[in-house]
């Protein structure tokens, strides 16, 4: 011990100074903490660079008391970097994965149809339904929407609201409560003509369901969710024409009866397709393409030039809509809003359900101040 003491004693008499380690050794370095630290002690690197902004600015220097934390801060970026590196190599898989191993996500292929899809269609009123019709040359009789052409403009909707577009989302939630009545319809119908049939078979009558000869299967291949809805409506529907003919043709309903069936239904369909091609149709327009929700606020000319358009042709866009409270089934617009954003569709939701409000009572002010309608009475006076 006494040697110790002399040999530094010397080494101060020799103008040298021994170095303190354990000061150092025995410090402890004070730092910024915050959940969701990646650190297990709760480091937070973007507060440490906040305490330390002023002193690295100043040039670090290394007399100064903060030397070590700027030290420590240096290697936790470098620890941060690292720990992304290693979760990049594997992939974001659990560190129990080997990283040869994690890495084969990126061989793995994308997800394809194994197979064709098809659909069967027994009647031409179905075929017809789902092909179209087109206008005959030199003949000036306007051609019939199918939903083929359908399919292609809901597909254009689906990916019009990848732009943030709120009129597209708005066509998409028109078809699918129009689609969701038609099919109820039908359902309601089919029920009807087996509920008949099934009386025919209590009396001993079997009837079987009328079914084509030769059926036509149609390839489909659609490009978005919505192409299926259609599939699905055309199969429907075909079946309810072969209910329709085989209840006329066992004399279980007459011809008037079968085509008022027929009609009714197929002006149903073709009423949502029509809407829908509407939507398509202007919302696809080059002066258009770029309509999103962000261009309710600000004062882009252009902006206020698509709005003022698309209320023109369809109207005010429902405050419902634009704020995302009701929203199709299927969307590419993305879900991650900022805080911001939110805001921002809380505002102009709130002042498109005053402006609603508003309407809605000019319309029944005006319902109350119109005159009455002449009774039998007052005529014959």
């Amino acid at each position: 011990m006494a040697t110790t003491q002399a040999k530094q004693q010397n080494k101060r008499s020799s103008g040298i100074d021994a170095i303190d380690l354990q000061s150092i050794l025995g410090a402890r370095i004070t730092f910024e903490k915050e959940d969701g630290s990646p650190f297990a002690d709760g480091y937070s690197i973007r507060g440490e660079e906040n305490v330390l902004a002023e002193y690295i600015q100043a040039g670090a220097s290394e007399s100064d008391p903060r030397f070590d934390r700027y030290v420590e801060l240096l290697d936790r970026r470098e620890r941060l970097a690292q720990m992304q590196s290693e979760h990049q190599e594997r992939r974001g898989a659990d560190p129990l994965v080997p990283i040869s191993d994690a890495q084969a996500i990126d061989d793995l292929g994308m997800l394809i149809d194994d197979g064709v899809d098809q659909m069967t269609i027994h009647t031409i009123e179905a075929l017809r339904m789902f092909y179209g019709r087109a206008r005959e040359p030199g003949s000036k009789v306007n051609p019939i929407i199918g939903g083929r052409r359908i399919a292609a403009s809901l597909r254009n909707l689906w990916l019009l609201t990848g732009n943030n577009n709120p009129y597209a989302d708005w066509a998409l939630v028109r078809y699918e409560r129009g689609l969701q009545e038609v099919q109820e319809h039908l359902r309601g119908a089919i029920q009807q003509c087996e509920e008949r049939m099934q009386q025919q078979r209590k009396l001993g009558l079997n009837y079987t369901v009328a079914a084509s000869s030769n059926p036509v299967n149609v390839n489909l291949g659609f490009k978005s969710p919505y192409g299926y809805d259609i599939s699905t409506l055309i199969v429907q529907y075909d079946y309810f024409v072969r209910l329709q003919k085989t209840l006329n043709r066992k004399s279980l309903q007459s011809d008037s009866q079968m085509r008022e069936s027929l009609s009714i239904a197929s002006r149903a369909i073709l009423k949502v397709f029509y809407d829908t091609a509407r939507f398509s149709r202007w919302l696809s327009r080059s002066e258009m393409a770029d309509l999103n929700r962000a261009d309710w606020i600000g004062t882009d000319v252009q902006a206020r030039k698509r709005i003022e358009f698309a209320m023109e042709v369809f109207g005010p866009v429902p405050a419902v809509i634009y704020k995302v409270e009701v929203a199709p089934s299927h969307s590419r617009r993305r879900y991650s809003l900022t805080d911001a954003e939110r805001t921002v569709l809380q505002q102009v939701g709130a002042q498109l359900e005053a402006e609603e409000q508003a309407q809605r009572l000019a319309e029944a002010d005006a319902s109350t101040d119109a005159p009455a309608e002449p009774t039998s009475s007052t005529e014959s006076a």
